[in-house]
């Protein structure tokens, strides 16, 4: 595969399938696809993309990567290369700074990053593929399904772990607390103006208040006052049905009736009864 406006450059051989196999320092890219290249493993490089497992979104890694694509049919022989690749640069690097190795350089591809991924080969630093019959680590997305799927999985645990109640749905309202009573304390501990019988408790138990007053009977002048208003208003709006033609006299008639009237009722207010005790506070 040529190099093309994507950033892709191949080694010329043609392949049917292709897997990711490893993500690499992109200085490194030209020297292994030409070892790959000599090994007859068609490959191509590309910069490397990652998907954020939350939003979805191509996302690029924190420092330039080339991810290496190889024929799937011939992955084997593509690890073969790719770890003596490895292992050639990590004596490199030994030569200068003895321990130095080339795991930052060389990596594996993060599930999930590409539509298909290949088992990488064993790098400095990554975690041993499973051995044959050891069942894989599963993925981020694998994990989250596994949750997801164990909240409506009754448990097996001896206890429970959150409330039972949970898991029955809705249930009946609990009782009632049983109503307790402050205990009553002894006559001789009572004030000397506390009455004992007061405390006795009584059937009911609760506080009756006394009936309402009666309400109070209208003073002929306040009926006058009102029949003035009620006048007025026929007055003003209404002349015709008191027999009276719509004129301005007419109107002036009313409105000052209904002005008498509503005088009358502020002028003859009720005093307040400052001795009865259920009268309520007077500004």
């Amino acid at each position: 595969m040529a190099e093309g406006a994507s950033g892709r450059r191949g080694n010329g051989l043609p392949a049917g399938d292709w897997g990711a196999l490893v993500d690499l320092d992109p200085r490194l890219s030209a020297a292994l696809l030409a070892r790959l290249e000599a090994a007859g493993v068609a490959a191509y490089v590309e910069p490397a993309t990652a998907v954020d497992t939350v939003l979805r979104g191509v996302t690029l890694p924190s420092r330039p990567l080339d991810r290496l694509w190889v024929d799937a049919a011939r992955a084997d022989a593509a690890r073969t290369v790719v770890a003596a690749e490895v292992a050639d640069l990590t004596a490199l690097l030994a030569e200068d700074d003895p321990g130095a190795h080339a795991g930052g350089l060389v990596q594996a591809v993060p599930r999930g990053a590409a539509r298909r991924v290949l088992p990488p080969p064993v790098l400095p630093g990554a975690a041993p593929e499973p051995a044959p019959g050891e069942p894989a680590r599963p993925s981020d997305d694998e994990v989250f399904a596994q949750i997801v799927a164990g909240w409506d999985t009754p448990g097996d645990d001896p206890v429970p772990r959150w409330p039972v109640t949970e898991d029955d749905g809705p249930s009946a309202p609990p009782a009632p607390a049983p109503e307790r009573r402050a205990p009553r304390r002894a006559e001789a501990d009572l004030p000397g103006w506390v009455e004992p019988e007061a405390l006795e408790p009584g059937e009911d138990d609760h506080f009756v208040p006394p009936p309402p007053p009666p309400a109070p009977r209208l003073r002929p002048r306040t009926l006058l006052a009102v029949l003035g208003i009620v006048v007025g208003v026929l007055l003003t709006f209404a002349p015709s049905l008191l027999g009276m033609p719509p004129t301005n006299g007419t109107r002036l008639l009313g409105m000052l009736a209904l002005g008498g009237g509503a005088g009358a009722l502020v002028w003859w207010l009720r005093e307040p009864d400052l001795d009865d005790p259920d009268g309520g506070a007077v500004v």
